[in-house]
């Protein structure tokens, strides 16, 4: 083999051993292995969740908030200024539901990112001393919330973030979040979210839950209300002011269904990626850091079959070995990933393809913002300037028990 084979096969064995040790080492609870535990008067908690343009899809995931077997709760849903007729399927649902508090929304004030404003508002009319931010595609077993509750209620954990399984309606819808959800398990640090001096986030807006406390001690969402990457931003803050969190695995506990369409998606993580990257690096250093990390992607993703394939037709055994051990990587990535045999094969077998369709996003994403000087969400331009202040974090604050 020659010097560069041999530092491509050290590349991705050294590749496996970080996702190893900072995504799979340690033990992450599940919403499924917890037992309901709840203290004998339990404290209130207020489902916060808001909502633009989702009639198509709200309905059901609402009524999933509202069956939580969680004693003490409100939801409070905010209409952030829908232009289809969610706010008509809201007014419907609050009619027969007590447990329900419709807000509506106002017109986004300048300096506000839209969803922000709009949790913002939907906190200014909670009660609870728990609050619990999740969106319009997610689906919650009834018992979910009671579990969550009692897990974090005898812990030092001021928040909670739950990664939901994530369901594809289509192939397509399929393809595009392949390379995405596989480019966020490479760059994703559990291990470093829980650790209350590092600064890793892995905040969700799916799943948000966090102390009316820590909340307001963070500076509610005002304090992320220029951060186009709200949710992540807000759990950096968070940390940021010693708040310890939790991470919790979803399973089938917690579903969502982020894209209903393969157009919805390629629209919605080119936004996102940009938004994500111009966030902690700036709009120079971020679109340099993101094309830097696409490529780098592809190349990994890419670069077994070119060697296996390579070296089977031009008959070079250490370039098809070179090949076939990278692809193992590959596979055991994905693996660890999802958890599941069959679908690291067939993850592994359309990997390519959709890191080709990554690529397209990432340029489409960067292409839009620099035009627009910012990014477009449910037909408002996001600016994408504000950058994260530096990371010096504060004690740690156990919460009181």
């Amino acid at each position: 083999m020659s010097w560069s084979e041999i530092f491509a096969f050290l590349i991705f064995t050294l590749v496996i051993w970080d996702r190893w040790h900072r995504q799979c080492r340690l033990k992450i609870p599940s919403v499924a292995e917890v037992k309901p535990s709840l203290p004998e008067n339990p404290p209130l908690v207020s489902v916060i969740l808001p909502a633009r343009n989702e009639a198509h899809q709200i309905e059901p995931y609402l009524h999933s908030i509202l069956n939580q077997d969680y004693p003490h709760l409100e939801v409070v849903v905010v209409d952030d200024c829908s232009e289809d007729a969610t706010a008509e399927i809201l007014q419907k649902v609050s009619a027969g539901n007590s447990r329900m508090v419709l807000v509506r929304g106002i017109p986004v004030p300048e300096g506000w990112m839209g969803k922000a404003h709009a949790m913002f508002q939907g906190y200014r009319a909670a009660k609870g001393e728990w609050l619990l931010f999740t969106d319009a595609h997610t689906r919650h077993d009834p018992a979910t919330l009671t579990k969550m509750m009692s897990l974090i209620l005898p812990g030092p954990a001021s928040f909670a973030t739950v990664i939901a399984s994530q369901r594809q309606p289509d192939f397509g819808v399929y393809l595009v979040n392949l390379a995405v959800f596989s480019y966020l398990f490479m760059v994703t640090d559990i291990r470093g979210f829980l650790n209350p001096r590092a600064r890793s986030s892995l905040v969700n807006d799916q799943y948000l839950l966090i102390s009316r406390e820590a909340y307001e001690g963070t500076g509610t969402h005002a304090a992320v209300r220029e951060f186009s990457s709200n949710d992540a931003s807000f759990g950096y803050l968070a940390k940021l002011k010693g708040y310890l969190p939790l991470v919790v695995l979803g399973g089938n506990d917690l579903q969502t269904t982020m894209f209903t369409t393969p157009v919805r998606a390629f629209r919605n993580w080119s936004r996102s990626l940009v938004n994500g990257a111009w966030t902690v690096m700036g709009p120079g250093g971020g679109s340099a850091m993101l094309m830097l990390v696409t490529l780098g992607l592809w190349l990994f993703w890419m670069t077994p079959w070119l060697n296996l394939l390579g070296g089977l037709t031009e008959n070079r055994l250490p370039q098809a070995v070179l090949g076939g051990y990278q692809m193992l990587a590959v596979f055991v990535i994905l693996w660890m990933q999802n958890g599941r045999l069959l679908k690291a094969v067939k993850d592994l077998v359309f990997l390519p393809l959709s890191a080709l369709v990554f690529m397209m996003m990432a340029g489409s994403g960067l292409t839009g913002a620099w035009i627009r000087r910012g990014t477009v969400q449910k037909g408002r331009v996001v600016p994408t300037r504000k950058r994260l202040p530096p990371w010096n974090p504060e004690p740690p604050r156990p919460r009181k028990l």
